[in-house]
């Protein structure tokens, strides 16, 4: 039987303590207990495990960010990460039984192991005698992405002096910015407001992939990523999804996230 957590998770020392026998005020996020936040996105079903306590800072959410995704001094224990993700998972698996996936599509950073670990921790809810595809999208080099000029003027037209400073901005910085990079990291690179108008940065690793998830229509997808902050990441991904295959049912689930 798998051991879930049942407890809190709180700051302590410059570390984090993953306390599996209490909840207490102290605790910086809130778990999943007895179910799943849900909520729908793009009018999928979108689940997610944990969400920050709105007290708790912005600095303190990066570290523990850090923490989990193995990027900071300190790491957490693969025992640790591995019950830590098996909690919202579970309660997932009790609601939409994860049986009946029949695809599973996660973006992959080179920078972090902690999606990685989110699919193998779901492929064990899998049955082992039902052959459950699999498909990463990798970030595309940078000279690849684009700008989506339409989404953008729809938005902010409305107040033509700040859209136009906002235009020189996105022209004379932001882009040759983004064209320069040798690894793209849009949390890194890209200010909150304009991170939903950053588009073709994810792609199939291969060719052959996209055309065989290209033939997977009626499939039940899910989706899965680690973090959820401005949904900008589901967008790009639902719309590299949708290029090729618009009659499967897709769920989304992120190890941490918030309300869109």
């Amino acid at each position: 039987m798998k051991r879930l957590i049942v407890g809190g998770v709180r700051s302590s020392d410059g570390g984090f303590v993953m306390d599996y026998t209490i909840d207490l005020p102290s605790d910086i996020i809130d778990l999943v207990s007895p179910e799943l936040y849900k909520t729908s996105y793009r009018n999928h079903i979108y689940w997610f495990g944990y969400k920050f306590k709105d007290e708790v800072s912005s600095k303190l959410r990066t570290e523990f960010i850090h923490y989990i995704k193995g990027l900071g001094v300190n790491k957490i224990e693969d025992h640790e990460l591995t019950q830590f993700i098996e909690k919202p998972l579970g309660a997932l698996d009790k609601q939409f039984n994860i049986y009946n996936i029949d695809c599973l599509v996660y973006p992959i950073s080179n920078r972090s192991k902690l999606v990685n670990k989110i699919v193998q921790v779901t492929s064990s809810y899998t049955s082992r005698d039902k052959s459950v595809a699999s498909y990463e999208l990798v970030k595309q080099t940078p000279t690849e992405i684009a700008f989506d000029w339409n989404a953008f003027e729809a938005d902010n037209a409305y107040d033509s002096n700040k859209y136009k400073q906002m235009c020189e901005y996105v022209n004379t910085q932001l882009i040759p910015k983004i064209k320069g990079l040798d690894y793209f990291s849009l949390a890194n690179a890209v200010k909150p407001k304009y991170r939903k108008y950053i588009k073709d940065y994810l792609g199939f690793v291969t060719q052959a992939d996209l055309e065989r998830f290209a033939k997977v229509q009626g499939d039940n997808i899910l989706i899965i990523d680690d973090i959820n902050t401005s949904g900008a990441t589901l967008d790009e991904i639902l719309n590299v999804l949708n290029k090729v295959n618009h009659n499967s049912n897709i769920f989304i689930f992120t190890l941490l996230g918030n309300f869109m």
